[in-house]
């Protein structure tokens, strides 16, 4: 549900728009609800891949890549858009430890736009922010968790001795994946799905202030396999919860 005057619901393909249904019709025309499409703006890296084709055999799956959340910002109805770029390569081996294709990550970059009218023009879209991931400030504390947490480390990824016991790796280097903007239109906050390797079996959720460039906090995040499909699902319905469950009632 996207909300609005028209109480409009959406279904959504990330790489080529929203097919947007006015469940209550509009002011001139109450008693036939509306059907329009609302594209959504891409990166200029997904603009000009393929050649300038841009397909989606060539961009691949968009769930991944790109997140977006209905939200409401200074008391209207606001859609945002959150989108991550990698920049990396396929390396010609297999992953020792995964038994799976082996990459390496070099950068990512994370963008974020937003739409408060929703009128299916794209004007209507304004980015935000663009932020890579060496200009994200961190903080001691964050940076001591982030240690603690074991995603800065990774195994080898072939047996022939040419790398460390145990390799470092800067925020950079990480695969990440799944953007979700925050569901407080207020914030300006995106998480991301972040793994030490592509196909680790562990993976960890990263919160990240695109405002002011900086990352507020890293949790681990209970994946167990290689393959991520649908990982987690934002939702507000910790603000409808007290502090205090009763006995006997237990949130799973």
């Amino acid at each position: 549900m996207l909300g609005g005057e028209a109480g409009a619901m959406g279904w959504v393909n990330l790489w080529s728009g929203i097919l947007i249904y006015g469940l209550l019709g509009d002011d001139d025309n109450q008693d036939r609800p509306t059907l329009q499409h609302m594209p959504l703006p891409l990166s200029m890296h997904t603009i000009t891949c393929n050649h300038g084709m841009g397909d989606e055999l060539a961009l691949g799956c968009p769930y991944s890549l790109r997140g977006i959340a209905s939200v409401t910002r200074r008391g209207k109805a606001c859609l945002k858009l959150a989108g991550v770029h990698v920049t990396g390569e396929r390396l010609p081996y297999t992953d020792v430890e995964t038994q799976l294709p082996a990459f390496a990550v070099d950068d990512w970059t994370l963008t974020t736009w937003s739409n408060d009218k929703m009128a299916g023009y794209f004007k209507d879209w304004h980015e935000d922010f663009t932020v890579r991931s060496s200009e994200f400030r961190i903080s001691d504390a964050v940076c001591s968790q982030l240690l603690r947490s074991g995603l800065l480390h990774r195994k080898p990824s072939r047996d022939d001795g040419g790398e460390e016991a145990m390799v470092e790796l800067a925020l950079r280097n990480l695969w990440v994946s799944h953007p979700t903007p925050s569901l407080n239109g207020e914030e300006d906050v995106v998480y991301l799905m972040a793994k030490p390797k592509c196909f680790h079996p562990k993976a960890w959720a990263l919160a990240l202030d695109m405002r002011n460039s900086t990352l507020l906090g890293v949790a681990e995040f209970g994946v167990g396999k290689p393959f991520v499909g649908v990982t987690y699902h934002a939702s507000t319905i910790s603000k409808y919860m007290s502090l205090v469950t009763p006995p006997g009632l237990m949130f799973m």
